[in-house]
């Protein structure tokens, strides 16, 4: 019996589907694996000094898939981080060197979870930058941000133009990005906004009406941000910022939310950890710093009245942060270390008749950075200060303490370590003269060297 036509043209055509799907299957296993893309990108110069290594593949991989198959020359040791099931990212053990060409080598033999192979070995190389310092200037009137290069003989970049200047900001891990809060008019209000290192890509990424937002903090992966949310209270002088509470915003998909439900649930300073999920910020309802892990809800608390959410350890593990302890002369900050995976908090040096503050780590985490203040007899509650803080550093068990400066007629704070270990940035202010203006100085972990950066100038971060 004679088939219909169109019964042939449908088993013609399946035919064809099923040859075009065997030649797809064998040729798939031919070229096998493929990776689709990879940052920093062959040739990329001016590389972030922190920033992550990411791969993403044609296909699913388990996760062991890239065990002994990497290598980074210099040689940088690190940790392969899954982000689903065809991306990875690696996060170095400390930071790449600054202006340094790397070479990165993924050898043959990966395989997918479908068994198809990485068939050729891959090659690619990028340098790092050189390091440079983001601050805010003029620091006694209407400031906008400048980068300057460390170490070349460059004029600072100014990078933003608010006609009612920038409060505050914060830079992306990979330097990609600056979140900044300004004020937008004379009504107080304080928008969060983000940017180029360069000053191009200036957008609002949140309007904050009768609010005052500030403060901002990045995720490690960079994908969002902490930030101070305050409502505007009308007062006899004006309006001015009322508590406030921490909340996220998401630059995959544009999103901000609260970090706690609870409207009553207060919180100041929030700082995110350099790696993982936890972020701290100060309770001033508690009297505690906060530690909230994001993506499980965890939280603890650590008994504070100084106000001061602490300082993260490069690897997450360690919180250390200033308190008020008690002598027979008085009240002095001193700092302690909580170490958030055996639950202990131990002091990190002796009492003693000095505050301590602005604590800062090195990249490796072996050695932190702090000021301390030498105070008069009767201490820090209402005694005479004689010194100004200066700049030391330790261990972050308190071992090996050494003073970098020692310069009393000024004071030194905000404090914060270059991403290559050679550096200390900080604030400087005069003590011998009537309304000093604040300087940003550069000081050698080593003591060796301080240079001042810019004039009139505050709140300096590395851009990396």
């Amino acid at each position: 019996m004679l088939k219909n036509p169109l019964d042939r043209v449908a088993g013609a055509v399946i035919v064809l589907l099923l040859i075009s799907i065997t030649i797809v299957i064998l040729r798939g296993d031919q070229v096998g694996v493929q990776i689709v893309s990879r940052n920093p990108a062959d040739g990329a110069d001016g590389v972030g000094t922190r920033a992550f290594l990411a791969l993403t593949f044609s296909e699913a991989m388990p996760s062991r898939a890239l065990d002994d198959l990497v290598s980074i020359m210099p040689l940088l040791t690190g940790t392969l981080r899954w982000n689903g099931a065809a991306a990875v990212f690696f996060q170095p053990a400390q930071a790449w060197q600054s202006d340094t060409a790397y070479t990165v080598t993924l050898k043959a033999g990966a395989r997918s979870d479908r068994g198809r192979e990485l068939l050729r070995e891959v090659t690619w190389t990028f340098r790092t930058g050189h390091p440079r310092v983001v601050y805010l200037s003029p620091a006694t009137s209407v400031g906008d941000l400048y980068v300057r290069d460390v170490g070349v003989a460059a004029a600072p970049q100014r990078i933003t133009s608010e006609p009612y200047g920038v409060f505050d900001f914060a830079v992306s891990p990979d330097g990609k990005r600056i979140v900044y809060s300004a004020t937008r008019d004379k009504s107080g209000a304080r928008d969060l906004w983000v940017i180029a290192p360069d000053g191009s890509q200036r957008e609002r990424i949140m309007t904050c009406d009768e609010q005052v937002c500030q403060a901002p903090s990045f995720s490690a992966d960079g994908t969002r941000i902490a930030f101070q949310r305050h409502n505007l209270i009308q007062g006899v002088l004006g309006k001015s910022p009322g508590p406030s509470r921490i909340w996220l915003y998401d630059f995959t998909n544009n999103t901000f939310v609260a970090l706690s439900g609870d409207s009553q649930e207060l919180g100041n300073m929030p700082r995110w950890a350099p790696t993982g999920e936890k972020l701290s910020y100060y309770d001033p309802v508690n009297d505690a710093v906060s530690i909230v892990d994001v993506g499980t809800g965890d939280k603890v608390q650590l008994p504070s009245v100084l106000g001061d959410s602490g300082t993260w350890s490069p690897n997450a593990r360690e919180l250390i942060y200033p308190d008020l302890r008690a002598l027979d002369n008085g009240q002095f900050n001193q700092m302690l270390r909580a170490d958030l995976v055996d639950a202990v908090i131990t002091q990190v040096m002796p009492l003693s008749n000095t505050n301590d503050a602005s604590i800062t780590w090195s990249p490796l985490g072996s050695m932190i950075a702090f000021t301390r203040q030498r105070t008069g007899a009767s201490g820090a509650t209402g005694g005479f200060m004689a010194f100004g803080p200066q700049i030391w550093v330790s261990t972050p068990q308190g071992e090996s303490a050494h003073p970098l400066t020692d310069d009393p007629g000024f004071t030194y704070g905000g404090l914060s370590w270059s991403p290559d270990g050679v550096w200390i940035v900080a604030v400087r202010n005069n003590l011998q003269m009537p309304n000093p203006k604040p300087e940003v100085w550069l000081v050698r972990s080593d003591g060796s060297q301080v240079v001042r950066l810019a004039e009139d100038a505050t709140i300096p971060a590395w851009l990396p």
